[in-house]
């Protein structure tokens, strides 16, 4: 049921609407689609805590107010073209961020796409922005904020499908993206990122209940305003299994600066979707964070998540998920975070 849930809002996220309640048809070729998050959220600790998001204990009604349009249209047989434009938490209205904007042909088991793409380094990085996706108000920030929240990339990607039997499937996706300039604003500090290549490739092995996601990037950048040049890889694993109620995901990033990791686990009652999350960082961010969180789906296509959410610092001074060290703001080191997410795709 859940894993069902998430396949549908997959094929929505990749311009391929199989939910005739989600997308508006504009012609036989062109379809329009959206999605959105907003919630009310407030902490225990002076703070601000998670990047893009900066959440403290005074309540926020938009800290992590989402709103995106997509346009897919099929220009030929084999060619589309797919667009999408997000207001992403870090984001005004009036400066959306066009997320993806691509042309992608198919051939035969192999499609190839040109333009801005997805950084395809985690389970959900396709459908990041929607969180009708996903079980939990929003992905574990433990592990997907580990690149700062950047989310796409200006290049090129090839994808080879093949069918090993009839209930497995492999999917194999080298990529290349090219010089970019990438901003994130930490407080009153912007962080400017002149990304001379970044260069990966990920493998997806999926079945009817079950997926795992294996990817592997390397980025060769300078932060400004250092000249000097540095070189990250990264590397991700990713699981997801359902069983009848139930579904349970893990993943785990790595690089020469930190590991994350996170564990969850989700059981169905109708409507009604209790779920458990428990994630640690090390190294760069030390912290280990326990989410209980309960979602209802309203309809098809609206649900509404309770989370109640613990992080615990390892270390003294360390900033963990905060975006500075809680001791500048003479603050504990630990927060609890109280959120009521709606989440809704059209």
């Amino acid at each position: 049921m859940l894993l069902s849930r998430q396949c549908t809002i997959i094929i929505l996220s990749l311009g391929m609407i199989a939910n005739a309640q989600a997308g508006i048809e504009l012609t036989d070729n062109i379809m329009l689609s959206g999605f959105g998050s907003t919630s009310i959220s407030k902490t225990d600790n002076k703070t601000p805590l998670f990047v893009n998001r900066e959440i403290t204990d005074e309540t926020c009604y938009d800290c992590d107010t989402i709103f995106g349009l997509q346009l897919d249209v099929g220009l030929f047989e084999g060619l589309d073209a797919s667009a999408q434009l997000v207001k992403r938490t870090q984001d005004n209205w009036s400066e959306p961020e066009l997320e993806w904007a691509y042309l992608g042909y198919e051939f035969g088991d192999f499609e190839i796409r040109a333009g801005r793409l997805r950084i395809p380094l985690f389970l959900v990085s396709e459908f990041y922005y929607v969180g009708q996706a996903y079980t939990w108000a929003k992905p574990p920030e433990e592990v997907y904020d580990a690149i700062l929240g950047f989310t796409s990339y200006d290049g090129l990607s090839l994808a080879w499908d093949y069918e090993l039997s009839d209930e497995l499937s492999l999917h194999i996706s080298p990529y290349y993206g090219f010089d970019k300039l990438n901003e994130v604003e930490i407080g009153t500090e912007t962080l400017q990122f002149d990304t001379e290549y970044l260069a990966g490739a990920y493998i997806d092995l999926v079945s009817f209940n079950y997926r795992i996601h294996a990817g592997f990037m390397q980025a060769k950048y300078t932060q400004r305003p250092s000249p000097q040049p540095q070189t990250l890889n990264i590397y991700t694993l990713g699981v997801e299994y359902s069983l009848d109620d139930w579904l349970w995901m893990a993943e785990v990033e790595y690089d020469e600066l930190q590991v994350n990791w996170y564990a969850s686990a989700a059981y169905a009652f109708d409507e009604l979707t209790p779920y458990l999350v428990y994630a640690e960082s090390h190294e760069l961010r030390e912290s280990r964070g326990v989410t209980v969180g309960l979602r209802y789906d309203a309809t098809s296509t609206i649900s509404l998540n309770l989370e109640m959410r613990s992080i615990f610092s390892h270390e003294p001074g360390n900033r963990a998920q905060f975006i500075t060290s809680p001791l500048l703001y003479g603050e504990k080191e630990d927060v609890d975070l109280l959120s009521l997410t709606v989440n809704f795709v059209f």
